[in-house]
């Protein structure tokens, strides 16, 4: 029996941070200097990635990986290269002057977190096309955990992602 409840122990510790676990060793993200961006767990994050700046001026992005645990690895992973791209786009440090500019900067944002999957490939183009559904589909409530604005993302039709071969 005591056996039996070790193994339990051991299987559901090493289980739940498969997700953060894969995502923080596969992620390099640099910022608008070329910096390495320090990825790091953080179960206080309202959301589920949020990019940041320290004290010393260093970029961090803070990933939840508890938060919206149920869409699927691949809007997962966008969300944190939305987040990388604010940072290697410099939004954080050049503000928007005004609303338009500031749609403007979270649709790069959306296209170079979504080229980022592309060309990496982890996604084709229907591959794109499903995770767009998925992201319009997020409810009020799962969009104040996710990365940006709430907005209609239309990654294929704006994106410009063209094969490489």
């Amino acid at each position: 029996m005591r056996r039996l409840i070790w193994t339990t122990v051991f299987l559901i510790a090493f289980s739940l941070p498969a997700w953060a676990q894969e995502s923080l060793d596969n992620t390099y993200c640099s910022d608008h200097h070329g910096a390495r961006v320090k990825i790091v767990s953080d179960s206080s994050a309202r959301k589920l990635s949020e990019a940041g700046m320290t004290a010393t001026g260093s970029s961090v992005i803070r990933i939840n990986s508890g938060q919206l645990s149920n869409l699927s690895s691949n809007v997962r992973s966008f969300a944190v290269n939305f987040s990388c791209a604010s940072l290697t786009l410099g939004h954080l440090v050049k503000g928007a002057r005004d609303i338009y500019e500031h749609y403007d900067q979270v649709g790069n944002a959306d296209c170079s977190a979504a080229a980022k999957l592309f060309y990496s490939g982890r996604l084709d183009l229907e591959g794109v096309v499903t995770l767009e559904e998925e992201i319009n589909q997020l409810t009020r409530e799962q969009w104040s955990h996710f990365p940006g604005p709430v907005r209609v993302v239309s990654l294929k039709d704006s994106c410009s992602l063209k094969p490489l071969n």
